[in-house]
């Protein structure tokens, strides 16, 4: 796929708004309440595979050139990774069925998990191996992912009520 003016456009804007919304954060513990998940399932709703990739590998590129290597050493960073994952494979499952509000809170429901799936890992080796600490199972699913759950649901809905609104202008 040749990416076209219309393709960069919606690339720089959502990983713009992506990067914009990590600043509006709620502290939690180890992983702080943003908005970035909003913007991530509102990518992989809108855009297509290739661009919903290169939208947030920009976002991480813009995150760690701004933010610092230090990044790395967050227990959120893993999250970052599941982004990509997320978005890209959300576009991926939309470009084979028929979009629908069941298909959006279908592939919502898997771009969401494939976040966790990456990003919970990550932050229990950095809490428990490198930064020492000694949470169990339950502490790490809790603090990094049971409080967001509700949020997560908020979100999930607000995505597809943007996507279906902004489809309808892009078409």
């Amino acid at each position: 796929m040749k990416l076209t003016v219309k393709d960069l456009t919606q690339i720089s804007l959502l990983a713009a708004l992506t990067f914009i919304s990590g600043f509006i954060m709620i502290p939690f513990g180890p992983v702080p309440f943003t908005l970035q998940t909003l913007f991530v399932l509102v990518t992989g709703l809108l855009l297509k595979p290739k661009a919903a990739f290169l939208t947030q590998v920009v976002h991480l590129l813009l995150k760690l050139l701004l933010g610092g290597g230090q990044l790395i050493l967050s227990p959120s960073f893993g999250f970052l990774f599941g982004f990509i994952l997320a978005a890209t494979v959300m576009s991926r499952l939309l470009l084979k069925r028929e979009e629908s509000l069941s298909a959006y809170i279908r592939v919502t429901v898997i771009g969401t998990f494939l976040i966790y799936l990456v990003g919970m890992p990550y932050m229990g080796i950095l809490l428990n191996g490198y930064l020492g600490a000694d949470y169990s199972i339950l502490q790490l699913f809790w603090t990094g992912m049971g409080l967001f759950i509700p949020g997560d649901v908020l979100k999930a809905g607000l995505a597809i009520v943007v996507a279906t609104r902004i489809k309808r202008h892009l078409r």
